[in-house]
């Protein structure tokens, strides 16, 4: 198996939808494992994984939170490169899949690429290069992130020699920390120079917002060091502010 897709999702089954419907009758099929891990929803998600042919590697069950939930689809997966993509996350398109599996065939450590941001009603609100003021890296290293994310974790592909499990103490930012140190693991990066994947915002509350931003700090302290981050971090609220009158 090339490439297993996992998709996290809780009480989210039309965004589920969403996700499995972006491959549907693709011709490289027979090359994806999907996997869904599903957080024990009430929604009608567990019925509809019963008679889904696209995947039969799922499970749900409660969970510990999402980063617990994506190990358990590390551990599930068998692919030999891992795409994330959350329920309500979909691939851009059907040319980008077949692409990502010849670029497997390269056998490099990661692929990455643009994103396209979502609105709640399905909207294209932009790229996430076009909504901030961090372009994607013209050569992503984990150095990349010391001025915050600039690689949607859904436009990652990873080789699963490479990988490392989520860190479960991090409630918001275990993702960033995450690819840091998975890229710290890579040799060849390839960028991709398209979209790659639609992320949905979720409508992270204010109070979440702050509660992530003090985590990102010392996550990126821990990889980068006390001064420089002090440094980065006032980088980082300018260019909020500067993106904010951009938006």
């Amino acid at each position: 198996m090339i490439l297993s897709v996992i998709s996290i999702c809780y009480n989210n089954l039309n965004g589920l939808k969403k996700t499995l419907e972006s491959f549907e009758n693709h011709p490289h099929l027979k090359d994806i494992e999907f996997v869904i891990i599903d957080g024990n929803s009430t929604d009608g998600t567990k019925d509809f994984l019963k008679t889904q042919t696209l995947t039969q590697n799922y499970l749900s069950e409660p969970d510990k939170g999402i980063y617990n939930a994506m190990n358990k689809g590390l551990w599930r997966s068998k692919g030999q490169y891992i795409w994330f993509l959350n329920s309500g996350d979909y691939a851009f398109s059907p040319e980008i899949i077949s692409e990502i599996i010849e670029i497997c065939h390269k056998n490099p450590d990661a692929i990455y690429g643009e994103t396209m941001m979502v609105g709640g009603n399905g909207l294209a609100l932009g790229t996430r290069s076009d909504l901030s003021t961090r372009p994607l890296p013209a050569q992503l290293t984990w150095e990349s992130f010391k001025f915050g994310m600039n690689v949607s974790h859904q436009s990652f592909i990873i080789k699963r020699s490479v990988a490392l499990p989520y860190d479960e103490k991090l409630k918001y930012v275990s993702d960033i920390d995450w690819m840091i140190r998975c890229l710290k693991n890579c040799k060849q990066v390839i960028n991709l120079h398209q979209i790659i994947a639609c992320f949905t915002l979720d409508g992270f509350s204010t109070q979440k917002r702050k509660e992530s931003n003090k985590e990102r700090f010392t996550v990126l302290q821990n990889h980068y060091g006390v001064i420089p981050n002090l440094f980065n971090h006032m980088v980082i609220s300018i260019r909020k502010l500067l993106s904010l009158n951009k938006l």
